[in-house]
């Protein structure tokens, strides 16, 4: 197995990172500024578990290592570029983050053969500045993992094992991540899984940055003209490019996760709340960028992505 190699030092990142030290897999952390990078872990169980101290910049990486972008995708060029002298011996890499566009970025800068994993995690996690001026990470919800791999000529591979025999060094790095943060779930079709993901951080996100609200609130009934419009647009777009979605189905599942996520606050909130850029360009404005293209009216993602803009200002 080789090292796992985690690049950034936000929420998810510093997660993994905790996980990698309380399961035994060998890590490194890579965060754009070390003085943020948080120093410990409250676990679920109250355990506290301490990090290694971050490596101060990229190194040559080996085929069996394992790199691992949890940023955001508007993150994504300048990290990738960073790394792409240290990528020469092609060891796996890792895309984990909301929204859409990494695949693109991705396939831009290493090429569309590289061996590339995408995934998606609905584990939660918080970053908590400390009174002493440092940084931890706590851990605020078990969930899951879904990753596949975008770059296979045919992605025939239906489950891990079969994907063992077609491509290993792909499974090795799946294997490495379950055993970092389990359960790490193989999804043959992982673009339908993140598209999937889209639809609930369409809805979700901009509406509570919007009226600055918990998750909880989306289900009410004031947000009801919303949802559905949001949802049925999704549809319209997602299947254009050949996806099969039912926007009574999106729309249900959205108010699943609203009412599981209650008390959480999103991650476009928190960015809104703490004067950050907001991925709203990687979550509506994927959809109205992808929208554009087939010549799909999509009002509703459109006024959103310009009311979370001017949020941002």
């Amino acid at each position: 197995m080789g090292k796992l190699h985690i690049v950034g030092g936000g929420a998810i990142g510093s997660l993994i990172a905790a996980s990698a030290q309380k399961n035994g897999v060998p890590y490194e952390c890579y965060p754009r500024d070390r003085k943020t990078m948080p120093t410990y872990a409250h676990w679920l169980d109250g355990q506290t578990i301490t990090l290694k101290p971050a490596t101060p910049s990229p190194c040559l990486l080996t085929q069996s290592d394992v790199l691992i972008f949890p940023l955001k995708v508007y993150q994504l060029n300048a990290a990738l570029l960073q790394w792409l002298p240290h990528l020469t011996q092609k060891p796996t890499v890792i895309l984990l983050h909301n929204g859409m566009g990494g695949h693109e970025v991705a396939k831009d800068l290493l090429g569309g053969d590289y061996p590339l994993l995408l995934a998606t995690t609905s584990h939660g996690a918080l970053k908590v500045s400390t009174s002493s001026g440092g940084f931890h990470v706590k851990y605020t919800g078990v969930g899951a993992t879904q990753i596949g791999a975008p770059n296979l000529d045919k992605p025939i591979s239906q489950t891990l094992s079969a994907l063992s025999k077609e491509a290993p060094q792909l499974a090795n790095a799946i294997a490495t991540l379950d055993k970092t943060l389990p359960p790490v779930q193989y999804q043959r079709n992982i673009l339908k899984a993140l598209w999937t993901k889209l639809s609930i951080n369409a809805v979700i996100n901009p509406l509570t940055a919007i009226y600055n609200i918990q998750n909880k609130f989306i289900v009410n009934s004031e947000f009801e003209q919303s949802r559905n419009a949001i949802c049925n647009e999704f549809t319209q777009v997602a299947n254009a490019y050949g996806l099969d979605f039912d926007a009574q189905t999106v729309h249900e599942n959205v108010l699943s996760v609203a009412n599981a996520t209650g008390e959480n606050y999103s991650s476009m909130h928190q960015d809104v709340a703490h004067g950050r850029q907001t991925e709203i360009d990687a979550i509506n404005g994927y959809i109205v960028d992808m929208a554009m293209k087939k010549g799909i009216p999509v009002p509703e993602n459109t006024l959103l992505v310009k009311r979370v803009k001017a949020l941002s200002v």
